[in-house]
Protein backbone atom coordinates (compact mmCIF):
# COMPACT_ATOMS: atom_id res chain seq x y z
CA UNK A 1 0.00 0.00 0.00
CA UNK A 2 -0.38 2.42 -1.70
CA UNK A 3 -1.00 0.91 -5.24
CA UNK A 4 -0.90 4.96 -6.65
CA UNK A 5 -2.38 8.14 -6.21
CA UNK A 6 -5.87 7.12 -6.65
CA UNK A 7 -8.69 6.05 -4.84
CA UNK A 8 -10.26 2.47 -5.77
CA UNK A 9 -13.46 0.35 -4.59
CA UNK A 10 -11.76 -2.73 -5.14
CA UNK A 11 -8.18 -1.77 -3.52
CA UNK A 12 -6.90 -0.43 -0.69
CA UNK A 13 -5.29 2.72 -0.76
CA UNK A 14 -4.62 5.76 2.19
CA UNK A 15 -7.81 5.71 4.37
CA UNK A 16 -7.71 9.20 5.50
CA UNK A 17 -10.93 9.16 7.51
CA UNK A 18 -8.79 6.37 9.75
CA UNK A 19 -5.83 8.91 9.41
CA UNK A 20 -7.89 11.57 10.22
CA UNK A 21 -9.16 9.73 13.78
CA UNK A 22 -5.73 8.16 14.65
CA UNK A 23 -3.93 11.71 14.26
CA UNK A 24 -6.55 13.66 16.93
CA UNK A 25 -6.08 10.38 19.40
CA UNK A 26 -2.64 10.89 19.41
CA UNK A 27 -3.19 14.56 20.09
CA UNK A 28 -5.89 13.80 22.91
CA UNK A 29 -3.27 11.12 24.40
CA UNK A 30 -0.35 13.93 24.14
CA UNK A 31 -2.56 16.03 26.25
CA UNK A 32 -3.38 13.46 28.97
CA UNK A 33 0.49 12.64 29.07
CA UNK A 34 1.66 16.24 29.53
CA UNK A 35 -1.57 16.95 31.96
CA UNK A 36 -2.68 19.37 29.56
CA UNK A 37 -7.19 20.33 29.73
CA UNK A 38 -6.97 22.56 26.55
CA UNK A 39 -4.10 22.85 23.59
CA UNK A 40 -4.27 25.72 21.38
CA UNK A 41 -2.12 25.68 18.29
CA UNK A 42 -1.08 28.32 15.80
CA UNK A 43 1.21 25.99 14.15
CA UNK A 44 -0.22 25.79 10.42
CA UNK A 45 1.53 21.71 10.81
CA UNK A 46 -0.07 21.17 14.09
CA UNK A 47 -3.44 22.60 12.71
CA UNK A 48 -3.35 20.39 9.96
CA UNK A 49 -2.26 17.18 11.68
CA UNK A 50 -5.27 18.10 14.12
CA UNK A 51 -8.22 18.58 11.76
CA UNK A 52 -6.91 18.35 8.72
CA UNK A 53 -7.32 22.22 7.78
CA UNK A 54 -5.26 23.72 5.18
CA UNK A 55 -3.06 27.27 6.27
CA UNK A 56 -2.21 28.26 2.68
CA UNK A 57 1.72 29.36 2.97
CA UNK A 58 0.45 33.00 2.11
CA UNK A 59 -1.25 33.01 5.55
CA UNK A 60 1.01 31.31 7.86
CA UNK A 61 3.52 34.51 8.92
CA UNK A 62 -0.08 36.85 10.21
CA UNK A 63 -0.92 33.81 12.36
CA UNK A 64 -4.13 34.37 12.55
CA UNK A 65 -5.41 30.74 12.57
CA UNK A 66 -5.66 28.57 15.44
CA UNK A 67 -7.76 25.73 16.37
CA UNK A 68 -8.55 24.87 20.01
CA UNK A 69 -8.88 21.31 21.35
CA UNK A 70 -10.14 20.05 25.10
CA UNK A 71 -9.31 17.30 26.01
CA UNK A 72 -13.10 15.67 26.41
CA UNK A 73 -14.18 18.12 23.59
CA UNK A 74 -14.00 17.95 19.25
CA UNK A 75 -11.48 20.61 17.87
CA UNK A 76 -12.89 24.01 17.47
CA UNK A 77 -11.27 25.26 14.34
CA UNK A 78 -10.80 29.24 13.38
CA UNK A 79 -9.65 28.62 9.38
CA UNK A 80 -9.27 31.24 6.54
CA UNK A 81 -8.73 29.22 3.48
CA UNK A 82 -12.48 30.38 1.66
CA UNK A 83 -14.27 33.28 2.28
CA UNK A 84 -17.39 30.95 3.34
CA UNK A 85 -17.63 29.21 6.40
CA UNK A 86 -20.19 27.36 5.16
CA UNK A 87 -18.47 26.06 2.37
CA UNK A 88 -15.78 25.23 4.73
CA UNK A 89 -18.04 23.07 7.30
CA UNK A 90 -19.36 20.82 3.74
CA UNK A 91 -16.07 20.46 2.65
CA UNK A 92 -14.72 19.13 6.30
CA UNK A 93 -17.82 17.32 7.71
CA UNK A 94 -15.50 14.94 10.06
CA UNK A 95 -15.09 18.67 11.99
CA UNK A 96 -18.98 18.63 12.82
CA UNK A 97 -19.60 21.68 11.79
CA UNK A 98 -16.73 23.26 14.20
CA UNK A 99 -15.74 26.19 12.07
CA UNK A 100 -15.75 29.25 12.69
CA UNK A 101 -13.67 32.68 11.12
CA UNK A 102 -10.09 33.59 12.01
CA UNK A 103 -9.00 35.25 14.96
CA UNK A 104 -5.57 36.28 16.33
CA UNK A 105 -3.93 36.88 18.46
CA UNK A 106 -2.01 37.76 14.90
CA UNK A 107 1.42 38.89 14.70
CA UNK A 108 0.32 42.26 15.29
CA UNK A 109 -2.09 42.27 17.52
CA UNK A 110 -2.93 45.15 20.21
CA UNK A 111 -4.23 44.14 23.84
CA UNK A 112 -7.43 44.46 22.84
CA UNK A 113 -7.36 42.52 20.22
CA UNK A 114 -5.74 39.71 22.32
CA UNK A 115 -8.18 40.51 25.29
CA UNK A 116 -11.36 39.66 22.24
CA UNK A 117 -9.97 36.91 20.91
CA UNK A 118 -8.72 35.35 24.76
CA UNK A 119 -12.51 35.64 25.71
CA UNK A 120 -13.12 33.36 22.05
CA UNK A 121 -10.67 30.97 23.98
CA UNK A 122 -12.02 30.98 27.04
CA UNK A 123 -15.75 30.40 26.00
CA UNK A 124 -14.59 27.37 24.67
CA UNK A 125 -12.74 26.11 27.95
CA UNK A 126 -15.60 26.83 29.99
CA UNK A 127 -17.75 25.14 27.52
CA UNK A 128 -15.88 21.72 28.40
CA UNK A 129 -15.46 22.71 32.35
CA UNK A 130 -11.52 23.25 31.76
CA UNK A 131 -10.73 26.11 33.64
CA UNK A 132 -9.07 24.24 36.36
CA UNK A 133 -6.77 22.85 34.41
CA UNK A 134 -3.68 23.38 32.57
CA UNK A 135 -3.25 25.33 28.70
CA UNK A 136 -1.03 24.80 26.46
CA UNK A 137 -0.30 26.91 23.62
CA UNK A 138 1.68 26.41 20.39
CA UNK A 139 2.45 28.57 17.88
CA UNK A 140 0.98 31.86 19.95
CA UNK A 141 2.79 34.96 17.89
CA UNK A 142 1.84 37.13 21.08
CA UNK A 143 2.30 34.64 23.85
CA UNK A 144 3.21 36.33 26.44
CA UNK A 145 0.77 38.87 26.24
CA UNK A 146 -1.81 36.12 25.91
CA UNK A 147 -0.96 34.26 28.97
CA UNK A 148 -1.35 37.50 30.87
CA UNK A 149 -5.15 37.86 29.63
CA UNK A 150 -5.78 34.17 29.94
CA UNK A 151 -4.36 34.72 33.50
CA UNK A 152 -6.64 37.40 34.28
CA UNK A 153 -9.71 35.15 32.78
CA UNK A 154 -8.92 32.67 35.33
CA UNK A 155 -6.29 30.24 33.46
CA UNK A 156 -3.84 29.03 36.27
CA UNK A 157 -1.32 27.34 34.31
CA UNK A 158 0.37 27.01 31.15
CA UNK A 159 2.20 24.00 29.64
CA UNK A 160 4.55 23.80 26.51
CA UNK A 161 2.05 22.65 23.51
CA UNK A 162 4.96 22.14 20.87
CA UNK A 163 6.14 19.44 22.97
CA UNK A 164 2.67 17.74 23.17
CA UNK A 165 2.03 18.57 19.39
CA UNK A 166 5.59 16.54 18.64
CA UNK A 167 5.01 13.85 20.83
CA UNK A 168 1.72 13.16 19.26
CA UNK A 169 3.10 13.06 15.47
CA UNK A 170 6.08 10.86 16.26
CA UNK A 171 4.30 7.69 15.64
CA UNK A 172 3.26 7.16 12.10
CA UNK A 173 0.10 4.80 11.52
CA UNK A 174 -0.06 2.86 7.98
CA UNK A 175 -1.49 5.77 5.82
CA UNK A 176 0.68 8.50 6.77
CA UNK A 177 3.58 6.34 5.82
CA UNK A 178 1.36 5.22 2.58
CA UNK A 179 1.74 9.75 1.92
CA UNK A 180 5.67 9.31 2.89
CA UNK A 181 5.84 6.74 0.04
CA UNK A 182 4.04 8.96 -2.57
CA UNK A 183 5.93 11.85 -1.80
CA UNK A 184 9.31 9.62 -2.18
CA UNK A 185 8.11 8.50 -5.33
CA UNK A 186 7.52 11.97 -6.50
CA UNK A 187 10.78 13.09 -5.50
CA UNK A 188 12.27 10.03 -7.37
CA UNK A 189 10.66 11.25 -10.62
CA UNK A 190 12.32 14.61 -10.00
CA UNK A 191 15.73 14.02 -9.87
CA UNK A 192 15.06 11.86 -12.91
CA UNK A 193 14.07 15.14 -14.60
CA UNK A 194 16.65 17.02 -12.95
CA UNK A 195 19.47 14.68 -14.01
CA UNK A 196 18.45 14.86 -17.58
CA UNK A 197 18.90 18.85 -17.27
CA UNK A 198 22.49 18.59 -16.06
CA UNK A 199 24.35 19.72 -18.45
CA UNK A 200 27.01 22.78 -18.53
CA UNK A 201 24.81 26.16 -18.73
CA UNK A 202 22.13 25.00 -16.67
CA UNK A 203 21.77 26.86 -13.70
CA UNK A 204 20.88 26.00 -10.23
CA UNK A 205 17.46 27.75 -10.05
CA UNK A 206 16.95 26.17 -13.17
CA UNK A 207 17.08 23.15 -12.04
CA UNK A 208 14.82 24.17 -9.02
CA UNK A 209 12.23 24.83 -11.45
CA UNK A 210 12.46 21.74 -13.32
CA UNK A 211 11.64 19.56 -10.10
CA UNK A 212 9.11 21.71 -8.68
CA UNK A 213 7.48 21.12 -11.70
CA UNK A 214 7.49 17.57 -11.66
CA UNK A 215 6.53 17.40 -7.96
CA UNK A 216 3.57 19.39 -9.07
CA UNK A 217 2.35 17.16 -11.58
CA UNK A 218 3.33 14.07 -9.24
CA UNK A 219 0.34 15.20 -7.22
CA UNK A 220 2.06 17.12 -4.24
CA UNK A 221 -0.05 19.37 -2.38
CA UNK A 222 3.29 22.06 -1.76
CA UNK A 223 7.29 22.48 -2.34
CA UNK A 224 9.42 24.45 -0.30
CA UNK A 225 12.26 25.58 -2.32
CA UNK A 226 15.05 23.03 -1.95
CA UNK A 227 18.47 22.91 -2.16
CA UNK A 228 20.72 23.07 -5.45
CA UNK A 229 24.28 23.59 -4.67
CA UNK A 230 26.87 23.09 -7.16
CA UNK A 231 30.47 23.41 -7.75
CA UNK A 232 32.73 25.09 -4.97
CA UNK A 233 29.06 25.76 -3.49
CA UNK A 234 29.63 22.28 -2.40
CA UNK A 235 32.57 22.78 0.01
CA UNK A 236 31.75 24.38 1.88
CA UNK A 237 27.86 23.18 1.63
CA UNK A 238 25.73 25.73 0.71
CA UNK A 239 21.90 24.88 1.21
CA UNK A 240 20.30 27.67 -0.75
CA UNK A 241 20.10 28.21 -4.34
CA UNK A 242 21.66 30.83 -6.78
CA UNK A 243 21.42 31.30 -10.57
CA UNK A 244 25.13 30.22 -10.79
CA UNK A 245 25.59 28.39 -13.72
CA UNK A 246 27.10 24.52 -13.60
CA UNK A 247 30.13 23.36 -15.48
CA UNK A 248 32.03 20.60 -16.81
CA UNK A 249 33.05 17.94 -13.87
CA UNK A 250 31.43 19.55 -11.06
CA UNK A 251 29.19 18.25 -8.23
CA UNK A 252 25.69 19.00 -8.14
CA UNK A 253 23.87 18.35 -5.08
CA UNK A 254 20.10 18.71 -4.81
CA UNK A 255 17.71 18.12 -1.50
CA UNK A 256 14.45 17.52 -2.78
CA UNK A 257 13.20 18.89 1.55
CA UNK A 258 10.27 19.54 1.23
CA UNK A 259 8.21 17.63 -1.53
CA UNK A 260 4.66 17.70 0.83
CA UNK A 261 2.33 15.15 -0.20
CA UNK A 262 -1.37 15.12 1.90
CA UNK A 263 1.23 17.27 3.94
CA UNK A 264 4.14 14.20 4.47
CA UNK A 265 7.28 15.85 3.57
CA UNK A 266 10.72 14.33 2.06
CA UNK A 267 13.80 15.50 2.73
CA UNK A 268 15.82 13.81 0.36
CA UNK A 269 20.17 14.84 -0.69
CA UNK A 270 21.91 13.22 -3.69
CA UNK A 271 24.94 14.33 -5.20
CA UNK A 272 25.00 14.24 -9.16
CA UNK A 273 28.16 15.02 -11.09
CA UNK A 274 28.25 17.17 -14.44
CA UNK A 275 30.31 14.64 -16.16
CA UNK A 276 32.18 11.33 -14.64
CA UNK A 277 34.17 11.89 -11.17
CA UNK A 278 37.64 10.50 -10.65
CA UNK A 279 39.08 8.66 -8.88
CA UNK A 280 39.35 10.75 -5.35
CA UNK A 281 35.82 11.86 -6.37
CA UNK A 282 34.49 8.68 -6.25
CA UNK A 283 36.18 7.91 -2.54
CA UNK A 284 34.92 11.00 -1.30
CA UNK A 285 31.14 10.13 -2.31
CA UNK A 286 31.81 7.03 -0.80
CA UNK A 287 32.75 8.17 2.59
CA UNK A 288 29.67 9.93 3.09
CA UNK A 289 27.79 6.91 1.84
CA UNK A 290 29.27 4.47 4.07
CA UNK A 291 28.90 7.26 7.34
CA UNK A 292 25.27 7.35 6.57
CA UNK A 293 24.85 4.20 6.16
CA UNK A 294 26.97 2.74 9.16
CA UNK A 295 24.89 5.36 11.28
CA UNK A 296 21.03 3.95 9.89
CA UNK A 297 22.87 0.40 10.92
CA UNK A 298 22.09 1.08 14.70
CA UNK A 299 18.70 1.92 13.95
CA UNK A 300 15.59 0.35 15.15
CA UNK A 301 12.88 0.26 17.85
CA UNK A 302 14.49 0.99 21.45
CA UNK A 303 17.60 2.06 19.72
CA UNK A 304 18.89 5.68 20.80
CA UNK A 305 20.84 8.37 18.96
CA UNK A 306 23.76 7.62 20.57
CA UNK A 307 24.02 3.83 19.48
CA UNK A 308 24.00 6.07 15.76
CA UNK A 309 26.65 8.30 17.19
CA UNK A 310 28.70 5.64 17.99
CA UNK A 311 29.47 4.76 14.18
CA UNK A 312 30.37 8.32 13.40
CA UNK A 313 33.59 10.42 13.45
CA UNK A 314 34.96 10.60 16.81
CA UNK A 315 36.22 13.75 16.08
CA UNK A 316 34.99 16.94 14.25
CA UNK A 317 39.00 16.66 12.97
CA UNK A 318 37.73 14.27 10.52
CA UNK A 319 36.37 17.28 8.56
CA UNK A 320 38.85 19.85 9.78
CA UNK A 321 37.42 21.80 12.70
CA UNK A 322 37.97 21.29 16.08
CA UNK A 323 34.75 22.40 17.54
CA UNK A 324 31.69 19.98 17.34
CA UNK A 325 29.24 22.69 16.97
CA UNK A 326 31.06 23.72 13.65
CA UNK A 327 30.65 20.65 11.65
CA UNK A 328 26.66 20.38 13.50
CA UNK A 329 25.32 19.83 9.79
CA UNK A 330 27.60 17.78 8.79
CA UNK A 331 26.18 13.94 10.09
CA UNK A 332 22.48 14.28 11.65
CA UNK A 333 19.27 13.29 11.88
CA UNK A 334 15.84 14.23 12.12
CA UNK A 335 12.14 13.05 12.64
CA UNK A 336 9.57 13.70 9.32
CA UNK A 337 6.21 14.21 9.23
CA UNK A 338 4.13 16.84 8.38
CA UNK A 339 6.48 19.01 8.93
CA UNK A 340 9.86 19.17 7.85
CA UNK A 341 11.79 18.45 11.48
CA UNK A 342 9.83 17.23 14.42
CA UNK A 343 10.16 14.30 16.16
CA UNK A 344 12.50 12.89 17.65
CA UNK A 345 14.08 16.37 17.66
CA UNK A 346 17.31 16.74 15.49
CA UNK A 347 20.38 15.20 16.81
CA UNK A 348 23.97 15.58 15.52
CA UNK A 349 27.41 13.53 15.18
CA UNK A 350 28.74 14.90 18.35
CA UNK A 351 28.19 13.82 21.94
CA UNK A 352 25.53 15.18 23.60
CA UNK A 353 24.34 17.96 20.75
CA UNK A 354 20.59 17.27 21.00
CA UNK A 355 18.61 14.64 22.99
CA UNK A 356 19.87 11.04 23.61
CA UNK A 357 16.43 10.38 21.97
CA UNK A 358 14.94 6.38 22.23
CA UNK A 359 13.85 5.39 18.41
CA UNK A 360 9.88 3.23 18.29
CA UNK A 361 8.69 1.40 15.79
CA UNK A 362 6.59 4.06 13.38
CA UNK A 363 8.82 6.79 13.56
CA UNK A 364 9.88 8.00 10.55
CA UNK A 365 13.03 9.60 10.08
CA UNK A 366 15.87 11.34 7.95
CA UNK A 367 19.73 10.84 7.84
CA UNK A 368 22.05 13.11 6.84
CA UNK A 369 25.94 13.03 6.23
CA UNK A 370 28.59 15.32 4.59
CA UNK A 371 32.13 14.77 2.94
CA UNK A 372 34.72 16.67 1.88
CA UNK A 373 38.39 17.53 2.26
CA UNK A 374 39.02 21.04 3.91
CA UNK A 375 39.98 23.50 1.76
CA UNK A 376 38.77 21.55 -1.45
CA UNK A 377 35.91 22.73 -3.80
CA UNK A 378 33.64 19.67 -4.03
CA UNK A 379 31.42 18.00 -1.35
CA UNK A 380 28.94 15.10 -1.12
CA UNK A 381 26.08 14.79 0.41
CA UNK A 382 23.20 12.20 0.85
CA UNK A 383 20.28 11.69 2.89
CA UNK A 384 17.63 8.67 3.34
CA UNK A 385 14.32 8.44 4.64
CA UNK A 386 13.15 5.03 6.83
CA UNK A 387 10.50 4.14 8.76
CA UNK A 388 11.67 2.69 11.99
CA UNK A 389 10.96 -1.03 12.45
CA UNK A 390 11.10 -3.70 14.87
CA UNK A 391 14.57 -5.04 13.85
CA UNK A 392 15.44 -2.18 11.67
CA UNK A 393 14.23 0.39 9.14
CA UNK A 394 12.49 0.17 6.03
CA UNK A 395 13.64 2.25 3.51
CA UNK A 396 11.51 5.08 1.79
CA UNK A 397 13.90 6.70 -0.62
CA UNK A 398 15.19 4.67 -3.62
CA UNK A 399 16.99 6.97 -6.13
CA UNK A 400 20.48 4.84 -6.55
CA UNK A 401 22.52 5.86 -4.27
CA UNK A 402 25.82 3.38 -4.48
CA UNK A 403 27.34 5.56 -6.53
CA UNK A 404 27.64 9.12 -7.28
CA UNK A 405 24.34 9.91 -10.57
CA UNK A 406 26.60 10.73 -13.57
CA UNK A 407 25.06 13.21 -15.82
CA UNK A 408 26.04 14.79 -19.58
CA UNK A 409 28.93 11.79 -20.41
Amino acid sequence: MPHGRMSYDRLEGVNYDRMRKYRLQRIKEAMAAHGVGTLITWDPYAIRYISGGYVTIPNRYNARQCVIVPRNGEPHCYFMSSFSIEALRKEAPWLNGKIFKDFGPARDADYAEVERCSKIIMDVISQYGLTNEPVALDGCAREHMTMEVLKKLGIKEFKDGVMVCFDARAIKNEDEIACFRLACNAADAAFEDIRQAIRPGVRECDLLGIGMKRLYEMGCDETQEFVVASGPRTNPMHIDFTDRAVRPNEPVIIDINGASYMGYKTCYYRTFFCGRPNEEQNAIYEDARKMMYDGMAAIKDGACVDDVRANWPKSPNYWGYDNWREVMGYALGHGLGISLHEAPIMFFAGPGIGPNSTFKEGMVLAVETWAGKPGSDFGVRLEEDIVVTKDGYELLTKWPVDKMTECWI
